[in-house]
């Protein structure tokens, strides 16, 4: 169905090649593999594998826009505590899951993977979506059901008229 193939092009997105801190030594592993508490290391052109709170970001940038729909990019900096965790906004301290950074380099603390992600909420949400048929495909079935019974009637005419006035029903 449509919504399983949403969230398989999701789940794609999602799951990108991530440099990690693991142990005091960088690893490169799959997006899916990351987990919550792992050092992240991002630099222009990784897609963020998890969301994650920025720890050090010199000039970080990042494209947003499959989360917000926003065409420019954002700017990142590490900061103590911030209230936002949404994205989208200039000057937050969190990238998401998705985003692809388009400037400069980072070290984030992963916080949420796979479904409590921002991304993955929505794929969530998608779930309970019920889309309903196109216009066109409503009118043509409207349209065959009109024809349909159109073509009944005039077989039933014709079955009783013949049989009234030839009087053969059975032939009728």
């Amino acid at each position: 169905t449509r919504t399983e193939r949403v969230l398989e092009a999701l789940r794609d997105l999602t799951s990108p090649r991530a440099l990690v801190i693991r142990d005091g030594e960088r690893r490169r592993i799959a997006g899916r593999e990351v987990v919550r508490g792992d050092i992240i290391v991002l630099a222009e052109g990784d897609r963020v594998p998890a969301d994650a709170r920025l720890l050090q970001a010199q000039d970080l940038q990042a494209d947003e826009s499959l989360l917000t729909g926003e065409s420019v990019p954002v700017r990142k900096i590490a900061a103590a505590k911030t209230e936002s965790r949404r994205p989208g906004g200039d000057d937050l301290p969190f990238v998401f899951s998705a985003a692809l950074i388009v400037r400069g380099t980072g070290l984030a603390e992963v916080t949420a993977t796979g479904p409590l992600s921002e991304i993955g909420k929505i794929g969530q949400s998608l779930k309970f979506v019920e889309t309903e048929p196109p216009r066109l495909q409503v009118q043509t079935r409207r349209l065959v059901r009109i024809f349909g019974m159109l073509g009944a009637v005039v077989s039933l005419a014709a079955v009783l008229l013949y049989g009234l006035l030839r009087g053969g029903w059975l032939d009728a």
